[in-house]
């Protein structure tokens, strides 16, 4: 009944696909660039280059999206420099909420997952503004196939994608996230649902995760269909720096039934102007499905970008 449901939609899914992409004009006095860039440095040369400006607009790129950028005034900015201390400047900085925007860039990402029996690697590079397109490699049935995705902004808080992964000799897989975060951002709802063409296969997954519990983790809480099997799963992310480690319970059909698991991941090892990496390892017997999150773009996470990235040498 849900795949039926779910096919109806196709034809429309892929007019969706093909809509033409808007690009949004660049901003005269806009340094927008992703945060593993030096951000002293592009305002010392943008002042140098342009000294008649009064101040420059930082756009913290993460993963080829933004929404919300600083208003950094120029006067404020040299006294803050010659004092070497960021932190007044801060809040003597305006906070500009410019939408969720799909930059247009060549970001290249190479995710690679790890489990007791089985290996994959995917290597992406994104085109235009928002769709991504690239190979993968799984070891366990010696697969390698291609994957192709458009992403595009549902609202002012929501965000999703579609796509395919094709392997030869195999029906298409078509594959869908969506993620929504919270008015007062401390939450977010996310999803993702994956259906083989031609095949009773379709797998669904929904999630719902509360940010910064304690200001030590995030708490989600899932449901999720595999199989024609519904189980849940709960689990608990903690993040330092590159580094993320989760540990929870999945397979839950009931009390007696359930596993322990934990993943540990490691995010830009190598620090590589538009390219970011991520490995993954894992005790589950099935791989991540890597769900959209907006938690980075959040403006309860701009001071955290402002700490770690607004540095004088």
């Amino acid at each position: 009944m849900l795949i039926r449901k779910c096919t109806r939609y196709y034809k429309l899914i892929i007019l969706l696909f093909l809509m033409p992409i808007s690009l949004q004009a660049e901003e005269v006095n806009d340094i927008s660039f992703d945060i593993n860039t030096s951000v002293v440095s592009k305002i010392d040369k943008f002042f140098t280059e342009k000294p008649q400006k009064t101040n420059v607009i930082w756009t913290p790129k993460i993963n080829g999206r933004s929404r919300y950028a600083f208003s950094i005034q120029k006067d404020a900015y040299l006294i803050s420099k010659k004092h070497s201390d960021s932190s007044e400047l801060y809040y003597l900085s305006e906070i500009i909420d410019n939408g969720y925007t799909s930059h247009q860039d060549k970001s290249k990402t190479l995710d690679i997952f790890s489990s007791r029996d089985n290996f994959r690697a995917t290597f992406e590079q994104r085109f235009l503004s928002n769709i991504n397109a690239g190979l993968f490699f799984e070891k366990k049935d010696n697969l390698i196939g291609i994957n192709f995705n458009k992403e595009f902004i549902v609202s002012e808080n929501a965000l999703s994608d579609f796509g395919f992964e094709q392997v030869k000799d195999n029906y298409t897989i078509f594959k869908t996230r969506f993620v929504k975060l919270t008015k007062n951002e401390d939450a977010e709802l996310s999803g993702n649902i994956s259906h083989e063409f031609k095949s009773n296969i379709f797998n669904a997954k929904v999630a719902y995760t509360w940010f910064d519990i304690a200001n030590k983790f995030d708490f989600t809480a899932g449901l999720k269909q595999a199989s024609n099997i519904v189980s849940s799963e709960i689990y608990g992310t903690f993040s330092e720096e590159n580094v993320k480690f989760q540990i929870g319970l999945n397979e839950m059909r009931n009390i007696s039934n359930m596993n322990i698991f934990f993943n540990l991941t490691f995010e830009d090892i190598v620090n590589v102007k538009s390219f970011s990496s991520k490995i993954t390892h894992t005790t589950k017997n099935d791989f991540i499905v890597d769900n959209l999150t907006l938690k980075r773009l959040r403006k309860h996470n701009l001071d955290l970008i402002w700490r770690k990235y607004f540095k004088y040498d």
